[in-house]
């Protein structure tokens, strides 16, 4: 609660800042990008990433929250900055084609 009262500190960060530094989660710091990718996916249905983090704190097992933003953020750049070293590690992967898919359903062009 403190952490978020500082100017300029939202709750994404003060989630973060809270798990890095202290070792505690709760909450998880949505970003535009985990937003746009975990609508895309219908895990949610939310026009904010803030709506983004209460949908996604409702159903997805305490247990997972600390690895989701290492996981999504990193995840979401890639897709949505870094497309064509994205297909490439698609193409890489052990199962390229359910990779192409998930690639494919987040909005890049894979033909």
């Amino acid at each position: 609660e403190m952490i978020d009262a500082l100017p300029g500190v939202g709750p994404k960060m003060a989630f973060i800042v809270e798990n890095v530094a202290f070792g505690r989660q709760t909450g998880i710091g949505v970003d535009t990008h985990m937003h746009r990718i975990f609508n895309q996916l219908n895990w949610v249905q939310s026009k904010q990433p803030e709506q983004t983090r209460i949908q996604l704190e409702s159903w997805l097992p305490k247990e997972y929250w600390p690895t989701v933003n290492l996981l999504w953020v990193g995840f979401g750049q890639e897709v949505q900055q870094f497309q064509e070293k994205m297909l490439q590690k698609a193409l890489e992967c052990s199962k390229p084609q359910d990779a192409l898919k998930l690639v494919q359903k987040l909005g890049l062009d894979v033909n």
